[in-house]
């Protein structure tokens, strides 16, 4: 089992966004980004802002990832919902999935060799 802490998580984000297509999206350094670790079984991953600042969270679950893939490819699911909120282009749902959404998962799945229908 992966032992995950926030440190990690920002690690990993950082790294992937040196890699396409995340590295032309204009996302902010990991410095600028809070990253949390949680033990919510019925879900992976997590992106939220705060109202009154808009600051980004990634939040990620330590009981449902165990391993270093399966922590990439949910933090780079996040990353998505995260470019859509600086480009206003998110679903009116809460961490729904619109046709935007649905184009850059299908950018990054195939960049990245990741299984478009577990991504999404």
């Amino acid at each position: 089992m992966l032992p995950l802490t926030p440190d990690m998580v920002a690690a990993v984000y950082e790294c992937l966004r040196q890699f396409p297509p995340f590295s032309s999206w204009k996302l902010p350094p990991a410095e600028e980004v809070e990253f949390r670790v949680n033990n919510q079984p019925n879900t992976m991953g997590e992106y939220t802002r705060y109202a009154r600042t808009v600051d980004h969270i990634v939040i990620v679950s330590s009981l449902t990832i165990g391993h270093f893939a399966t922590l990439a490819s949910v933090v780079a699911h996040e990353m998505v919902h995260l470019k859509q909120a600086l480009d206003k282009t998110e679903p009116t749902r809460a961490g729904g999935h619109n046709a935007e959404f649905r184009r850059l998962a299908k950018q990054v799945c195939k960049i990245h060799g990741w299984d478009y229908k577990a991504f999404v």
